[in-house]
């Protein structure tokens, strides 16, 4: 069984970076709201990526590489 629900951009946003939702968690239902939401996904996603810091120097890394 499936439900379908309307829910505001700032409150979806707040879902996504919270983790607790994800794109993949839910379909939708018109090509309007798959841009809106690929947006927000790739928002959150971007704002998570610079909080994460590197511990390695870059001498390390590129002797690795």
């Amino acid at each position: 069984m499936t439900i379908q629900i309307e829910i505001d951009e700032d409150k979806l946003m707040h879902l996504f970076e919270q983790g607790v939702l994800c794109a993949s968690d839910f379909r939708c239902l018109n090509s309007e709201s798959k841009q809106q939401v690929s947006k927000l996904c790739l928002t959150s996603c971007s704002k998570r990526l610079k909080k994460i810091t590197c511990n390695i120097p870059i001498a390390m890394y590129k002797q690795a590489h």
